[in-house]
Formats: structure tokens, C-alpha cells, sequence
């Protein structure tokens, strides 16, 4: 708002002034300064301002008197004239520094245009109030837009070019600025101040030109700001003379006198402005010329190549400093040499070719020579050069003189490459993007391709389809990080045939480290290993059956018990033992015998697992390893005895040797291991004891190495019977653990199963329910337990007292992934008519291994139907944060494992916080189970979990007691 203020207030005081000498009636007069004004402002400030121009030529036309109504159309045209000429301005694509001529001419053209708008809207105005008359309005258009012009053209380039930096520039010329004020206010004296004969009044009109010295003196000297200043000044003297009857323009007829004033204003201006430009551009051509000079200068001395100057006698008048490093001579030693000195003898005849070439076509080269450097040694290089006229009217050769030495070599190299490009090895040549730029022909023998079938493709078409994705992602892995990679590739012959060869890839990088290009060496290495394949069948194979023998067995052996000792997994060994097989022997011979050892291996091979081993230990004995089994004895044992008596089945069956049948079984025994707890031999020899265990029995059976694993097999084997009975006769019973916040307030429960066993007692979940995953029974399981919850949501719902509790259901990874869960779910829901508002699903991570995108499915319907759910266990399994950022869940739980030690271990502790802080993060609630103590309640309070779970609140209590939990805590 003040610089609308400043810009009216300026407006307005200039026309003030301007009109205290009007030229027609009282809104007209020769210099209206407020234009100057108004053209600088908008220029500089923008458009927007038109406002404050507008209210300034308001004011002005108000206080001479003007009707309201008057003043605002004569202000409407006192704006849009400037406004065009801005607009005009802006599209000439105008310099304000005036620094060009054609800004000049711009700016002139541009003002008068624009104050013709001006003056047509100012004198149509006046017309129209009755101020002027028909007669009249040529003349005073005609005053009123030299008025405008002259004002523009005296202020405005002023105010466009005035600034800091011109301000310093005229304090730096005090002196010269008092002479000059001197010198220019005597010449403004005489010309304009000084009353002559009005009978002279032709001959003192040059007088007016002494002026135009000093406004040459300021332009060149103070730039544009003191010729704008002297411009004006000699301006407002000359008008304010005239108008007081003095000086060179005062003249009996007052139109004439007028027409000399303005005429002498303008091109005073002009004057002024043409020869600043003039002087900006010479400025600016003689610092380009100056930056040119430098430039060529700078391009001369630094450039790498030599640049030499000669007379005709080839004599050194000029050379660079490389062409003082490419000779080995000085400077000086130099100017004592010529060109002859350092070119060998043999080089005379081309040398006289270059010089007629010279004469010819004023110009020589490119060819290649030598030169003989200081030291004797000679150096190539590659000339060529231009004849030229000196100052001195003498004629000179100017010669690039390059030295070639690291071409000749880089060729050398290259010539020895491509000899090694066309070696025995097949190679390829790539670019950046893998497309095929160069084949050897080793390489078209080795594929089929001929170079035109396979130049412009990439290496793809070679692919056998026996490597995956993520072979070929590690192999550009390791070219990205190492810049080569090599092993071996299966690769598809033209003809269709698949081949294995040995491949190496490396990466041409540049200068910059940016690859440029891929080189590729192919090794056919089929016949290598197909006498591999040879050596490794004799080595490791048994040459009846064609399974691996003792030796492979072994070597896989300690492979498998490593791995195991890393995991803590279990593994199996199976010993197997032919029954009666020495009788066959000794009554068909041996080649009967043989046939049924290759049966055998042929179905024991096919009752095996990919990873598995089936081996021959010697005559009639086999060897099975079963790795990665688990991480649980008992299952390991269940599913290793499973293995086993798969294969008796297998190996009762009849066999069909030669013409008869024949009827056989097998002793199997079982030991397990875990990692190299027992060694190589011993865990045999446990086999074996085992398998003899199993002949003492009665033959084809099996037996494990340790006793009491067959005890916990067969313990198993009745407790999977015993739970499915328990299913069928509803043994089960729940307990409901509460769910607290604060210091007790009981806001729901986690219902918890229990197994009342008839004979045992109960039974802890952790002793059965694992059994119910593996055996599919915790469907039917869970399933009851969901209904036997919301059933007892529904009977809350009617109880004023337990009506707001929730219920969290354990649901296990089987169950959700069941197709028709979410229906179940639904179903039991409706059923029972429990509020799903008040059930809690709790998930464990381990839900979240396989098909996330099915589980966020379910739970997405599930949790608009208003069923909540709760993440168990978190931490100690799988989580993504990737996937739980998608999971419409509404609490985190924090498993007991960490609240359990979060006062004694800072790992639990930061654990705790950390879970504490992403369920914020993410919106959840969080929940702590396992809490015991007060301690540990105030710690997760403290980190921010203030809802709980765990024995210092409540055990698990059947339904019953929990409601008088309930009623007592009075939640």
C-alpha cells in the first residue's frame, strides 16, 4: 500500500506543476512529467500498479477544478496510455538499460503510440464536457500528445535506468560534476535565461544548440542517469523560460514558439539516449572483443595441441607451450631452429607435395610424419595447417601439430585385439543394452548362428530355458558390483540342441565408470561333461542300480548333518535290509538276484521326496536320508516311521523276475540325528543296529535305534486317537483370561482351551494342540470354540454388566486359509447372535507366510461385517512392515516373550517400546500378555501400553468365575 501511495503522490505533484504552465485552457500543456512516471513504474513494478497511476491523474485533474466525472475520464486515458506502451514494450522484447540502439527506437516509437491513446482519450473527454470546442480539438490533441510524448521521453528512460549503481558511478565524477554544472548552467544562461531582440528572434535560435556539448559530455561521461539528468534539466529550464517570455524560444507567435520548445525537448532526449546506447554498445563490443581475445588467447597457450607459426623459410616465429613439449626444445632454443631442423630427411619429397598443396589451395594436410625431439628420438605426428597474410604484408603458415603418439599405440593394440577376437574361444560384443554389435566365427560354429542372424539381437535367443529368473538376476548382480561374471550356462544350439559351455562376461567401462559395451568369451565344454558324467558315475554311483553308493552317501551325509547343526533340525536315517535275499542267490543264481536289486532301488527311488537320498551300502543293504524333517522329535520320528513303512509296502509287493514271481519283504531300521551331535559312523552303525532289532522281531518291520522314540511314536499315535474321541464327545471346556486396562478395569477376555481329559486329567494345550495343526482336527476344534464364544457374547448381551466385554478368539493359520472361512464366520455370527462389534479375532504371524493377499482379502470382509482383530505374538515371527501397513487391524499384541524380561534385558525392553511406538504410528491399540508383575504393568504404562493381559491381573478362570471377576472389579 505506501509505494501506491508514493506513486500517486509523485503523479500528482508533476502534473501540479505541469499545469501551472498549461498551453491550452487549463488540462493542457507542452511537458506533462507524470507520463515519464507512469511508463517507469508500470515497466518496473508491473501492471498491477495501474491503480496508483490512475488515482494520481485523478488527483491532478481534481485540483484544477475539474468535475468529478471529467477527472475520471481524463484519468482513464492517462493510464491506458502508459499501459499500451508498457504492453508494447514487453512484446518488443525492450532493454530498460537503453544499451542498444533499437531500444531507443523501441521506446520512441512506443511512447508516442501509446500517448496518442492518451491524448485521444483526454481531448474526447473535454470535448464531451463542453471545454472544447470542434474547432479547437486537432490543435489541443496535438499539444496534449506532444505534452505526454515529450514527458515520457524526458522521465521515463530517467526512472528506468536510475538506480544504485548509477548513483555511485555520478559520485565517483564530483569534481568533473561541478564543472560540468558550471559550464551548463552558463550555456542554459545564454540560450535560455538571457532576453535578446525580439527582431533577432531567427538568428538567437542556435543558440539552443550550445547546449547539446554538455548533453554530449554527460551522456559519454555520467552514462545514462547524468545525460538523463542533464536532459531534463536543460528541458525544464528551456520550458520554464519560454513560459515566462525569455530565452531562445520566446517568440511573438505563441504556436511556433511552443513547436521549438517541444521539438528542442525531444530531440534533446533522443540525443541523450542514442548516445548512451551508442556508447553502451561500443562498451560491449570492446569487452566482447576483450573476452574473445582472451578466450583465443587462453585456447592458445592451454591447448594440448601444438600450434606453430612459420615464415616461408620455415623459420619459428610463434609457437604454443605443447609445441614447445611436443619437440623438447625452449623457447628460446626454438627461435633459433626452423622447421626443417626437426623433420627427418626421408619425409622431403611428401614435404615438397604439402607445399605445392599450400600454394595451390592456400592450405596443407591433414597428413602424418615424424618430428626428431631434442633427445634424439622421434615422435609421430599429424599436421595440417593454412597459409595467411601477416600485418606486414609477408605470407605465414599457422600449424596444428598433434601428437599421435597414443594413436599409434591405441592401433597397435587394436590390431592385436582383433587378432584375439579371432581366436578358438567363440566370442560376443555388446552395447549398454545387451544388443549384439560383433561375433567371432568360433562363436558361429559353436551356436550355428551365422554373424548377420545374431548381429542386432540380443543373447536371449540363445537361452535353453533351463535357468530361472533369478539365475540371470545374480549373474547381472555380479557384473553390476564386480564387472564380471563366469559359470556355466545351458545354452540352445541353432539346430534346436541344448549345450553346456562355460561363460564369461565382462563389463567395458569408460572414463566415468559408465558401461559401455559387454564382452562375452563362450566355451562349448559338452564333451567335458559328458566325461564328467563318466567319471562321476564310476565315482559316486553304483553301477548295478545307478543309486549313489557309499561314498555320495556319505559326502551328502555330512552335508545334511552341517545344515542340521545351523538349524537345529532333525534328520532320519533309514537302514534297509533284504529278507532272505541270500536264499534267491543260492538257488537262481546271481544275475536273478541283480534284477530284483535293481527292482528294489527302481520302487525304493520312487517312494521318496525330491532331496531325499536312496543308496546301496553293498549287496543286498540300502540306505535312505531323510533331511530337513523338522525341528520336533516326536513329528520327526511319526514322519520318518510314515517314510518307512511307505517303502515295506512298496517293497512286499511282487516282483516279476525272468519268467517267475517272486515274493520278498525288508528289515527296516531307523535312527535320527540332529547336526553332528553323533558322527558319520556311529549314526551307521545305530541304523544298522536298529535294522537288526527289526529282523530279531520277525523281519519286515521297523524299529528305531532308540526305545523310548518308539514309545513316544506309539504315545502319539493314542493321543491323536484320544483327540479325535474328545472332539466327537465335546471333552473340552473354556477359560476365559481377562483383558484389563489401567489398574484393573476388566474391558474383555481372551477365551482359552482346555482338553478334560477322562483318564488323564487335563491336558495343557501345548500338548495337543500342535497335534490338531498337523492332523487337520483343529478345523473342528476351532470351529467349536468360536461358536462356544459367541454364544457366550450373545448371553453377555443381555447382562447390563457384561454386555461392553469383548471376546478375543485364537484362530490359527489352517483355519483362515480354509475357502469358506469368512462364510463360517459370518454364519456362526448371525447363528448365535452374537454383536460382531465385540469379537476379536487374534492372528498370529505366522498367518502371514503364504498368500497375504487372500488373508487381507478375508479380513478387509470380515472387518466391515465389524469383526475385530488382534496380531498375537508380535515380533517373534514374520512380520512385514510392508503387509501390516495393509492389514485392517486394530491391535498389536505384545508377545509374554518380551514382557517377561522387559525389566532385566534392554533388548526386551527396546522391543516393548518399539512395538509400543509402531502401533501408535499405525493408529492400533496395543495390548501386553504374560504381565506377572506391578513392575512390568508401571514399565509398559511408562513406554505407553496401558491395556494388559496375564497372571498379576487374572489366570484363566472358567465363565463362571470369571463373571464374578467381573462383578467385583466392577468393570
Amino acid at each position: 500500500m505506501p509505494k501506491y501511495v508514493l506513486i500517486a503522490l509523485a503523479y500528482l505533484a508533476t502534473g501540479w506543476l505541469g499545469l501551472q504552465i498549461p498551453s491550452v485552457g487549463s488540462h493542457i500543456t507542452l511537458v506533462w512529467l507524470p507520463t515519464g512516471i507512469a511508463v517507469a513504474v508500470l515497466y518496473r513494478m508491473g501492471p498491477g500498479v495501474w491503480p496508483a497511476v490512475y488515482f494520481g491523474a485523478f488527483g491532478v485533474n481534481l485540483v484544477i477544478g475539474s468535475p468529478w466525472p471529467l477527472a475520471a475520464g481524463i484519468a482513464v486515458g492517462n493510464t491506458l496510455g502508459p499501459l499500451l506502451t508498457v504492453w508494447w514494450l514487453k512484446r518488443l522484447g525492450f532493454h530498460q538499460a537503453f544499451d542498444r540502439r533499437q531500444d531507443v527506437g523501441w521506446f520512441v516509437v512506443a511512447a508516442c503510440a501509446g500517448m496518442a491513446v492518451s491524448a485521444l482519450g483526454g481531448t474526447a473527454n473535454l470535448f464531451l464536457a463542453g471545454l472544447l470546442s470542434p474547432a479547437n480539438a486537432a490543435a489541443a490533441w496535438l499539444t496534449w500528445w506532444m505534452g505526454d510524448a515529450v514527458g515520457a521521453l524526458l522521465l521515463a528512460p530517467l526512472l528506468l535506468t536510475l538506480g544504485a549503481a548509477a548513483i555511485g558511478q555520478l559520485l565517483r565524477y564530483r569534481v568533473e560534476l561541478l564543472l560540468w554544472t558550471l559550464v551548463a548552467g552558463t550555456v542554459a544562461w545564454l540560450a535560455f535565461m538571457h532576453d535578446f531582440d525580439a527582431s533577432g528572434s531567427v538568428v538567437r535560435l542556435p543558440l539552443a544548440f550550445l547546449t547539446f556539448p554538455p548533453l554530449a559530455w554527460a551522456a559519454l561521461r555520467f552514462g545514462h542517469t547524468g545525460g538523463g539528468l542533464a536532459g531534463l534539466a536543460f528541458a525544464i529550464v528551456a520550458a520554464w523560460s519560454t513560459a515566462t517570455g525569455h530565452g531562445t524560444f520566446a517568440m511573438p507567435d505563441v504556436h511556433l514558439s511552443l513547436f521549438l520548445l517541444w521539438s528542442y525537448m525531444a530531440i534533446t532526449v533522443m540525443s541523450v539516449l542514442l548516445i548512451t546506447a551508442l556508447q553502451a554498445e561500443r562498451v560491449s563490443a570492446e569487452e566482447t572483443l576483450r573476452h574473445s581475445t582472451e578466450k583465443l588467447r587462453g585456447l592458445y597457450e592451454l591447448s594440448p595441441v601444438g600450434i606453430a607459426m612459420t615464415d616461408m623459410q620455415g623459420k619459428y616465429v610463434e609457437f604454443n607451450a605443447a609445441f614447445e613439449r611436443i619437440c623438447g626444445y625452449s623457447c628460446d632454443e626454438l627461435n633459433a631452429l626452423d622447421y626443417w631442423a626437426l623433420t627427418p630427411r626421408e619425409y622431403a619429397d611428401r614435404e615438397a607435395e604439402q607445399l605445392e598443396s599450400l600454394n595451390r589451395t592456400g592450405a596443407y594436410g591433414p597428413y602424418e610424419k615424424e618430428y626428431i625431439r631434442k633427445d634424439g628420438n622421434r615422435i609421430p605426428l599429424r599436421l595440417n595447417g593454412v597459409l595467411i597474410r601477416g600485418s606486414d604484408g609477408e605470407s605465414y603458415i599457422w600449424s596444428i601439430v598433434e601428437d599421435i603418439t597414443e594413436r599409434k599405440h591405441a592401433d597397435a593394440a587394436l590390431r592385436v585385439a582383433a587378432a584375439a577376437f579371432e581366436s578358438q574361444e567363440g566370442m560376443m560384443v555388446t552395447d549398454a543394452d545387451g544388443v549384439v554389435l560383433r561375433v567371432n566365427r568360433a562363436f558361429t560354429d559353436t551356436t550355428g548362428y551365422a554373424a548377420e542372424e545374431i548381429v542386432g539381437k540380443t543373447p536371449r535367443l540363445l537361452q535353453s530355458g533351463r535357468h530361472n529368473a533369478e539365475f540371470y538376476r545374480a549373474m547381472w548382480e555380479s557384473i553390476g558390483q564386480y564387472g564380471v561374471w563366469q559359470g556355466e550356462v545351458w545354452d540352445r544350439h541353432k539346430s534346436g540342441r541344448e549345450f553346456p559351455k562355460w561363460l564369461t562376461i565382462s563389463a567395458v567401462k569408460d572414463r566415468d565408470g559408465v558401461v559401455t559395451h559387454y564382452i562375452g568369451t563362450h566355451y562349448d565344454i559338452t564333451e567335458r561333461k559328458k566325461a564328467e558324467d563318466r567319471i562321476n558315475a564310476l565315482a559316486f554311483y553304483d553301477q548295478l542300480t545307478g543309486l549313489p553308493n557309499r561314498t555320495l552317501l556319505l559326502e551328502r551325509l555330512n552335508r545334511v548333518m552341517a545344515t542340521a547343526s545351523r538349524t537345529g533340525g532333525f534328520g532320519a536315517l533309514l537302514f534297509i535290509d533284504l529278507d532272505n535275499f541270500k536264499t534267491l542267490n543260492d538257488t537262481q543264481g546271481h544275475e536273478m538276484g541283480d534284477q530284483l536289486l535293481k527292482q528294489v532301488a527302481n520302487r525304493l527311488s520312487r517312494c521318496l521326496r525330491e532331496g531325499d537320498t536312496a543308496a546301496r551300502q553293498g549287496g543286498d543293504e540300502f540306505v535312505v536320508l531323510l533331511p530337513e524333517m523338522g525341528t520336533m522329535q516326536a513329528e520327526v520320528a511319526s514322519a520318518a516311521e510314515v517314510t518307512a513303512e511307505k517303502i515295506l509296502l512298496a517293497l512286499n509287493q511282487p516282483y516279476r523276475i525272468g519268467e517267475f514271481i517272486y515274493n520278498s519283504s525288508a528289515s527296516i531300521g531307523v535312527s535320527l540325528f540332529q547336526g553332528h551331535l553323533t558322527t558319520v559312523d556311529d549314526l551307521l552303525k545305530q541304523a544298522d543296529l536298529a535294522m537288526y532289532r527289526a529282523k530279531s522281531s520277525g523281519r519286515n518291520v521297523v524299529r528305531f535305534f532308540d526305545p523310548a522314540m518308539e514309545a513316544a511314536v506309539k504315545t502319539r499315535a493314542e493321543l491323536e486317537e484320544d483327540l479325535r474321541r474328545a472332539i466327537a464327545a465335546r471333552q473340552f471346556i473354556l477359560h476365559y483370561q481377562a483383558q484389563v486396562i489401567g489398574d484393573g478395569r476388566v474391558t474383555g477376555a481372551e477365551v482359552l482351551l482346555r482338553w478334560r481329559h477322562p483318564a488323564r486329567g487335563m491336558v495343557a494345550p501345548a500338548e495337543f494342540i500342535p497335534l490338531a495343526e498337523e492332523t487337520d482336527l483343529i478345523l473342528p476344534l476351532g470351529r467349536w470354540v468360536l461358536e462356544s464364544a459367541c454364544h457366550q457374547l450373545a448371553e453377555w448381551a443381555s447382562r447390563h454388566e457384561m454386555a461392553a466385554l469383548t471376546i478375543a478368539v485364537n484362530v490359527s493359520a489352517r483355519q483362515f486359509h480354509q475357502r469358506d472361512f469368512v462364510d463360517q464366520v459370518l454364519a456362526i455370527v448371525r447363528q448365535t447372535g452374537a454383536n460382531p462389534h465385540r469379537l476379536k479375532l487374534e492372528l498370529t504371524e505366522s498367518l502371514l507366510v503364504h498368500n497375504v493377499e487372500e488373508i487381507i482379502e478375508k479380513m478387509h470382509v470380515l472387518k466391515a461385517k465389524g469383526i475385530g482383530f488382534s496380531l498375537d505374538d508380535f515380533g517373534t515371527g514374520y512380520s512385514s512392515l510392508s503387509y501390516l501397513k495393509r492389514l485392517p487391524l486394530d491391535q498389536l499384541k505384545i508377545d509374554q516373550s518380551f514382557v517377561r524380561d522387559v525389566l532385566s534385558d534392554p533388548n526386551d525392553a527396546a522391543i516393548a517400546r518399539t512395538v509400543v511406538a509402531l502401533a501408535e504410528s499405525l493408529g492400533l491399540a496395543v495390548i501386553a500378555e504374560g504381565v506377572e508383575t506391578g513392575l512390568q504393568r508401571d514399565f509398559l504404562a511408562n513406554s505407553g501400553c496401558h491395556a494388559y493381559q496375564g497372571y498379576f491381573f487374572s489366570k484363566p478362570l472358567p465363565v463362571d468365575e470369571f463373571e464374578r471377576l467381573v462383578q467385583r472389579t466392577g468393570s
